[in-house]
């Protein structure tokens, strides 16, 4: 695109049978940034050892159990905070120990919106929260992670900031996997279905799976929380079956091989040839021309920013409805 730009500055003007083939050619430009800054399907990695070789996540959670730079011993005053979304695979905050385990009594779901991490308010994404189940035959699998008392009060008030759209705290008793020790008490967030962006009226996988195809916030693409998910069970918990989130990741990856191509082609080509087509102008200015180069560039930067893609299908989408 660099050198498109550099010829637009110079002759000022873009032929009419050269509109075509440069769309193509920016498209390849975009479309290979973009696809370097998403978010795919792929391995944990861990610390590389001596080796230069990655070691899986479950290798990384048995060498580190604690993330402290110093040494704390454990108290009867410590707390155990269980997490079985994100937090499975990135805790924000000191521990002192971490363990496997499970919740009996309830059933993970894709049924909560999130505007502040996943998604943004004019186009949510999808978290998980626990819905009551079966006592003997549901188990939602996560991790528990214990908070020394002297840092309890700083750890829960940055995870009340956290989960401030709609979870409230609970408590409940934690069994560790694969062990049977004697059960832990432990503190955990779930967002009941009366809070306001409760989503379980849309349970659909399909439903579903469409809105985290085409959803980013802050914290990133709504995909790689699901994927994430999905690689931290399959690696802490190799022998539990999680039915729900099986058949959003299956749905999902589909729409990302059968449909995602098509999508972002035309949308970027769209978005390219609208800001090429002022070009054509004869009359157009020094400075106008200057300002289409400028918007190509910006173009290009914003594809190497994480959530473009999910911006521009989620406009396809609604254009293709509508």
């Amino acid at each position: 695109m660099l050198r498109f730009v550099q010829n637009l500055r110079l002759s000022n003007t873009l032929k009419t049978n050269e509109l075509s083939a440069t769309v193509a050619e920016i498209y390849q430009e975009c479309f290979a940034e973009m696809a370097a800054s998403s978010c795919l399907l792929s391995q944990h990695k861990c610390n590389s050892n001596s080796k230069g070789q990655h070691s899986t996540l479950l290798q990384c959670f048995d060498a580190k159990p604690s993330n402290q730079t110093e040494i704390i011993t454990a108290s009867p005053e410590d707390v155990w905070i269980f997490g079985y979304g994100s937090l499975v695979w990135k805790a924000d905050f000191p521990y002192i120990d971490r363990r496997r385990g499970y919740v009996c009594g309830y059933k993970r779901r894709f049924y909560q919106h999130s505007i502040d991490h996943r998604g943004i308010p004019e186009r949510p994404g999808r978290v998980v929260t626990l819905l009551p189940g079966d006592l003997s035959m549901d188990r939602v699998y996560g991790v528990a992670y214990r908070i020394a008392a002297t840092q309890k009060s700083q750890v829960l008030d940055h995870l009340d900031y956290r989960e401030k759209n709609g979870y409230e705290r609970c408590n409940l008793e934690f069994h560790e996997y694969p062990s049977t020790t004697m059960p832990i008490e432990v503190i955990m967030y779930v967002a009941t279905q009366s809070n306001d962006s409760y989503a379980g009226h849309v349970w659909q996988v399909p439903c579903i799976a469409r809105q985290i195809f085409t959803s980013a916030g802050p914290s990133g693409p709504n995909r790689e929380y699901l994927f994430n998910l999905f690689i931290a069970m399959r690696e802490l918990f190799p022998d539990a079956v999680d039915e729900h989130l099986n058949e959003l990741v299956n749905c999902v990856q589909r729409y990302i091989e059968n449909e995602e191509p098509a999508l972002l082609e035309h949308a970027l080509k769209s978005k390219i040839n609208f800001i090429l087509s002022e070009s054509l102008a004869k009359d157009t200015t020094e400075q106008q021309q200057e300002a289409i180069a400028q918007r190509l560039e910006a173009l290009l930067e914003r594809c190497q920013r994480p959530g473009w893609r999910e911006e521009l299908l989620s406009k396809e989408l609604q254009e293709k409805t509508f």
